[in-house]
Formats: C-alpha cells, sequence, structure tokens
C-alpha cells in the first residue's frame, strides 16, 4: 500500500537503502537540510521517517517532516529564500504537556553536533529553555557531567562577558568556569546519578537572577500568593523584568477603574506605550473605554481632548511638549489630582473661549456651551471650566528629574511608575514579547512573520552586533528591532549593515 505524499502516490519501488541512511546527516546535512535533500531526490516519506528513526535522531515524526516540507514548498513558491535554515525560523514553536514552549531546533541539539556543549546550552537560555528541560536534553545526549547548578554558573558567566561588552567565545566561558563542582567527567557522573540527582535539587532551591521566564508562574517572587487573582489577569501582569510587572499592575488598577491617574516614565522604545495598550485593552474598546492621543500636543489641545473624553481613561503619549509652558504643566497637574472628580481650568482670552467656572454640572456646562453657539452662528465654544471624571495615564520620555525640575508637585499627584533599564534588560524584554510584536508597513499592513522575527533578534542581541563600535553609546530598543526587521522583511542583502544605522 503506498503512502500519500502531498497528493501524489509514492513510488512501490522500494528505494535502495543505502541511499536514505542517515549515518552522516548529523554532520554532513543539517536534519532539516536531509529531509529537504530526500524530498528534492523522491525519497517516500516513511522511508524518511525510517532513516531518521534508524539513525537514532528521535525529533521528526511523520508530522513534523511534512509541516517543515509544507513551509519549504511555500517558501519557494514565493520566491523567498527557503534554504533549511529559513524552514527552521519559519516553523512555529511546540508546545509540550507542562504548557511551556520551545523552538524544535532545540530538541536535539547535542546529537546532531550544531552546538558544542556550552554554545547550546547558550543557544537553550536565549530560547527560554529552562535549566531542567536543558539537562534533559543533555542527559539524553549522553552528556552527564553538567548538572543544574553548573548550567546556571556558566550562564552567568556568559552574561556577565555580555555585559562587560568583552569579545569572547563560547570556550572562553568555560575557562572562566574554575573548578567544577560533583561529576568530574562523563564516566564518574554516569556512576553517581546520586549526587547528580542532589545537584539538581540543590540548583532548584537555589535563588538567582537569572531572567528565565516561566509560563506557569507568571507572577514574580515578592507578589502575595494569598491574593487570588483570574489566572488570565495574572498572565496579563506577567513580564520579562518585574518592574513591567509593577507597571502592568498599576494599569490594571486604573482599568478596573480604582485609581484615576498614572504617570509613566522612563526612556522611549521600551514599550511602555506597548503595556499601558495591551492592559487598557483588556477592560474595554480603544476609542470607546480608553483614547490615546500621541505626539506633539498643546495645553489647549489637552484643554479639549480632557473635556471631549471626561468620563473615559485618557492616555497622553509621548506628549512632553506639553509640558513647555506653565499652562500645560497646570492642565496635566489638574488632570492627575488624585480625587476622583477633578476640577480642570483654562484661563485664556481666546474667542471662542466660554465662561463656565458657575456651572456644577456637565449638564449645565454643554447647556452654557449650546447657548454661546447659539449666539455666535453656531461656531463651537470651549469651556474654561469643567469637572473631569475619568483617569489619566500620562507617559513621558522624560526622566523622573526632568519631570520633577518642571513642577515637583507632577510626581506627588498620582501613581508613578519610574522604568530604568539595561541594555541586556530591553533584550531580554524584546525576547519575552517576540511572539507579540505586530509589525506595519506603510500601509498599515501587518508584516510580522515569525521566523524572520526570530532571525533580527538573533543578530541584535549577538555580541558582534553589540559590541561593534557604531553600536557605542547607542541604545538598544523595540525602534532598532523594528527598523532591522523592515530591513530584513523588504530582502535587503545588507540588512545587517543596516541594522547599524539605527
Amino acid at each position: 500500500m503506498g503512502f500519500l505524499w502531498f497528493g501524489k502516490k509514492e513510488k512501490s519501488k522500494p528505494v535502495p537503502d543505502g541511499l536514505v541512511r542517515l549515518e552522516n546527516y548529523c554532520g554532513r546535512y543539517e536534519p532539516v537540510q536531509a529531509i529537504i535533500r530526500m524530498y528534492e531526490g523522491d525519497h517516500p516519506i516513511q522511508q524518511t521517517v525510517n532513516a531518521f528513526l534508524d539513525s537514532g535522531v528521535h525529533g521528526y515524526n511523520r508530522e513534523r517532516i511534512i509541516s517543515l516540507l509544507k513551509i519549504y514548498k511555500d517558501l519557494k513558491q514565493k520566491g523567498e529564500p527557503h534554504r533549511a535554515r529559513d524552514v527552521e525560523l519559519a516553523e512555529p514553536a511546540v508546545r509540550y504537556s507542562d504548557g511551556t514552549y520551545e523552538p524544535y531546533d532545540l530538541e536535539l541539539p547535542f546529537k546532531c553536533q550544531r552546538y558544542g556543549v556550552v554554545e547550546a546550552i547558550i543557544m537553550c537560555y536565549w530560547s527560554d529553555v529552562s535549566v531542567d528541560r536543558t539537562l534533559k536534553f543533555l542527559r539524553e545526549a549522553g552528556i552527564h557531567s553538567y548538572t543544574a547548578a553548573r548550567i546556571k554558573k556558566l550562564i552567568k558567566i556568559y552574561l556577565d562577558l555580555e555585559k562587560k561588552g568583552e569579545r569572547f567565545n563560547y570556550a572562553d566561558v568555560e575557562l572562566l568556569e574554575g573548578p567544577v563542582g560533583g561529576a568530574k567527567s562523563a564516566k564518574s557522573a554516569a556512576k553517581s546519578g546520586a549526587n547528580a540527582a542532589r545537584g539538581v535539587r540543590a540548583a532548584e532551591a537555589d535563588e538567582d537572577d537569572l531572567p528565565e521566564i516561566d509560563f506557569d508562574e507568571p507572577l514574580p517572587e515578592y507578589v502575595d500568593a494569598s491574593v487570588k487573582m483570574n489566572r488570565d489577569e495574572k498572565k496579563l501582569i506577567a513580564d520579562a523584568l518585574p518592574i513591567f510587572s509593577t507597571l502592568n499592575a498599576h494599569v490594571m488598577v486604573v482599568g478596573k477603574g480604582l485609581s484615576p491617574a498614572l504617570l509613566v516614565t522612563g526612556p522611549g522604545g521600551i514599550g511602555k506605550s506597548f503595556s499601558v495598550e495591551k492592559i487598557l485593552s483588556h477592560f474595554g474598546k480603544k476609542n470607546k473605554d480608553f483614547v490615546i492621543m500621541k505626539g506633539k500636543c498643546t495645553p489647549s489641545a489637552m484643554f479639549e481632548f480632557l473635556f471631549k473624553n471626561y468620563d473615559k481613561i485618557c492616555v497622553f503619549d509621548d506628549c512632553d511638549s506639553v509640558l513647555s509652558s506653565k499652562e500645560g504643566v497646570a492642565v496635566l497637574k489638574g488632570a492627575l489630582d488624585s480625587g476622583r472628580t477633578r476640577e480642570i481650568s483654562w484661563n485664556t482670552k481666546r474667542a471662542d473661549m466660554v465662561d463656565t467656572f458657575d456651572c456644577e454640572t456637565r449638564k449645565e456646562v454643554l447647556a452654557r456651551l449650546k447657548e454661546w453657539s447659539k449666539a455666535h452662528k453656531g461656531k463651537a465654544g470651549v469651556p474654561n471650566h469643567f469637572q473631569f471624571e475619568g483617569s489619566v495615564i500620562f507617559v513621558s520620555n522624560m526622566t523622573r528629574k526632568e519631570l520633577a525640575s518642571k513642577d515637583s508637585a507632577l510626581l506627588t499627584r498620582c501613581d508613578l511608575v519610574d522604568i530604568k533599564v539595561t541594555r541586556d534588560e530591553v533584550l531580554t524584554r524584546i525576547r519575552y514579547l517576540l511572539p507579540e510584536i505586530k509589525i506595519y508597513d506603510a500601509n498599515g499592513k501587518n508584516i510580522s512573520k515569525a521566523g524572520l522575527k526570530k532571525e533580527v533578534f538573533r543578530w541584535i542581541s549577538s555580541p558582534t552586533f553589540l559590541n561593534d563600535r557604531r553600536m557605542r553609546n547607542k541604545a538598544i530598543d523595540f525602534r532598532v528591532f523594528i527598523k532591522a526587521y523592515k530591513a530584513r522583511y523588504a530582502n535587503m542583502p545588507n540588512w545587517k549593515q543596516m541594522a547599524f544605522s539605527n
């Protein structure tokens, strides 16, 4: 009985076994490249599966091989790059039964000899593979000289070298490791399984600051475990960095209508606005329950925006220009007041300004404006005083110190989240949010592709990119990633060099 191969009946004549064995594929070819070569050579799918099984490579079942070949065919038909690496990058992640995600290409990195052991450990770390699962990979590959504690130690050495901006290779990480506790060789480790198990348990109990992401327990350790919360909201608060978990929680309090004002400060391009909109979208619809004003804003524009949206959550994003005048600071101070209902005034000699100081309710303000409009041939008027009943979130690229220099009262009238992050922390956050990042072209079309996002991130987070003299004293942020992605999406052959121009 033949096998179905993309709608074609497979050849009944068996192909000589020597042509499909994978004795050398794990060194001579990458597994995906081997699959593509067999496909181009017209090998039936079952023989491809059997060849992998006979060679001891167990990460590729029938369904996965079909999926990889579909990706290959689609890329080829579209005229896009379709080498083995391109296919792997476009392959979706696999979800394990315990809820964790990992890229397929890390399933058997040691058996396929794609990386040295230390390099493979670092690759697992950057792909958010837990220490325990990395240890499992090593055990399956017959490598027993690495305990969980040793893996964590190697990762710390690697991160320290990256932070210092030193040029290094993975052999340098092992050279700096020093004496290795526990098993000294693969042979002795195999004879001391009990000691290795104790080492794993000790490492699990060890508290360190490796920024690993646990999707099953997303809340930071300092969160009160006795507080019951909806699971979806727990995941919503979770973030790669504790400071952004704090920001998410503050925005959630605003979204629930419990806090009228929040001030968020920190450098641009680190995802402050992304977090704010993500949380608010959980509680309502944009332009209905919450509204956003972005970019340059005058005091009068802010005043009118607040009046029009008096009962909504008003987000001012990157509107620092409003703070260049005393009037703008005064309006913002009124909006950020901690009272549930705030009175906001605008005293200027504008021709369309309507005196509403004596109006106590919005109904009275609207009636006064209607009278004024009728008397001025339908022209719209602006009240000089009204009550604001909504909430305000002001997102600023200024530092806390810079805002205090404008008016120190701004910092004391509302909740404040001041975000300070290092280059490494920004990269950690970009990696964490990679699946959620959406990138649009000039016409607003979503051009996000999972494989390309991974490829671009690997480049901008690589020591080669970060340690280049052109990146000296330059920040790494989401804008750098997005610009590099667009160059890669456009298939610019020099997109990696273009990334330096950000």
